[in-house]
């Protein structure tokens, strides 16, 4: 009798995920609550823990697709029982022992040896601590790393938490030495173009996109905002860093700003299902965050109830687990208006895509000064151009231009804002 371990699903939209690393090996004993198996959506990495106590069979190996619900292992009551369903899994755990080859699950040995060895823990902990230095490794990255003489402290870890994972000294082993020149392939006078499949962010990216704009009607428009009072708003806040304990960010300001709109124009809040339309009672915005290898947006929850000194401090946390992996699925999901900020790399204004299923998002460029007529007089002023997406099916034109219009004189006129600083 075993204890089947499922790919869970973390999401409306999620379909699948890819096997990062297991942290057990086959016939090892885990317990109940243990971290077994690190997982990578389009939108994060999560750890799986086991539900029961048992000995592990793998059935997913590092670096494969595995739909939701779909079996990724099971825990047997006795090792004999794992290692004996193990063996009937021909062909798909390789022995191999040749740590330069692609395939992982080479590092992967199919049976354990008893887990009351001397040279395994009868319960091994969740990770390995090396030294004083706090270094956390994953058991299997441990194993590998004492195999091929790999120094830990050197190793930066891509798992949640900084955790070094099996991948890590692998592309450590990879590296090639710093004497040894590439070697380019010339076809007919050229380099040939070089091939390698998508990670499973950018792959779920792609997918996205398309079905955003294949299955929504999508229109932008564009305005233009005098940032001026907010600049001078701004500096009197920056000059009170200390005291606030946080800087606050033009984007803090704009998030905000939006909040205000969206509890005056809840039409927005809302999104298509079907024949149906889904208000939503929550002012939940969505942060375009860069991170390597794509995009991801965690959500900020409740806004309109949040401070201005409180957004900072949220947003500051969520860019930094966004940036090392360390996003939970509550921070990523129930979002329902998102804020891109392209001027962050110097874009004035562009046509963001809709974060499906919502049905509004906000673009803004950098704040530069351009010419405006003032007075009768043509000055340098702070303009900000913004770029509102928006689902053609659920809103009018006519509503996304009092929309735009609204964040304005929100900006423009910032000092409504003012009692909601602290």
């Amino acid at each position: 009798m075993s204890q089947a371990i499922f790919i869970p699903k973390l999401g409306l939209t999620m379909e699948d995920a890819t096997v990062i690393e297991w942290q057990a090996l086959d016939g090892e004993y885990v317990t109940k609550g243990q971290q077994l198996l690190t997982i990578e959506t389009d939108k994060i990495m999560f750890d799986i823990e086991a539900e029961a106590e048992g000995f592990l069979r793998r059935v997913a190996l590092p670096n494969a697709r595995v739909l939701v619900g779909e079996l990724a292992g099971e825990l047997y009551q006795t090792q004999e029982a794992a290692i004996a369903a193990t063996s009937e899994l021909k062909g798909v755990i390789s022995e191999s022992a040749n740590p330069s080859s692609s395939d992982t699950s080479a590092f992967y040995p199919s049976v354990l040896p008893n887990p009351t060895s001397p040279n395994l823990p009868a319960h091994p902990a969740k990770l390995s601590v090396e030294g004083n230095n706090r270094i956390m490794v994953s058991p299997v990255a441990r194993v590998l790393a004492e195999q091929m003489q790999v120094d830990l402290k050197s190793i930066r870890g891509s798992g949640p938490g900084g955790v070094i994972l099996l991948r890590d000294i692998q592309a450590t082993a990879q590296k090639p030495s710093p004497k040894v020149s590439p070697i380019n392939v010339n076809v007919n006078g050229a380099i040939a173009p070089t091939r390698q499949p998508m990670t499973p962010m950018r792959r779920a990216i792609s997918q996205r996109m398309m079905a955003s704009l294949s299955k929504t009607a999508q229109m932008t428009g564009f305005g233009r905002i005098d940032m001026g009072e907010v600049q001078v708003w701004r500096a009197s806040l920056v000059a009170q860093e200390a005291q606030l304990g946080v800087r606050i960010t033009y984007t803090d300001i704009v998030l905000k700003a939006v909040a205000f709109v969206l509890q005056d124009m809840p039409e927005v809040n809302a999104y298509i299902d079907g024949d149906d339309i889904v208000s939503l009672s929550q002012i939940n915005l969505g942060l375009a965050v860069s991170v390597e290898g794509g995009l991801v947006v965690p959500v900020i929850r409740h806004v309109n109830r949040l401070s201005l000194v409180e957004l900072a401090h949220k947003r500051i946390e969520l860019i930094e687990k966004a940036r090392n992996n360390r996003l939970g699925q509550e921070e990523v999901t129930g979002g329902s208006f998102t804020l891109s900020n392209f001027g962050s790399y110097g874009g004035d204004f562009e046509t963001p895509i809709l974060n499906s299923p919502q049905s509004a998002l906000l673009g803004i460029g950098q704040i530069a000064l351009e010419p405006a007529v003032r007075n009768g007089q043509v000055v340098a002023r702070p303009l900000m151009w913004i770029s509102l997406t928006f689902d053609h099916r659920l809103i009018d034109g006519a509503l996304a231009g009092r929309f735009r219009a609204r964040l304005r004189e929100l900006l423009e006129q910032p000092a409504g804002m003012l009692a909601h600083l602290r």
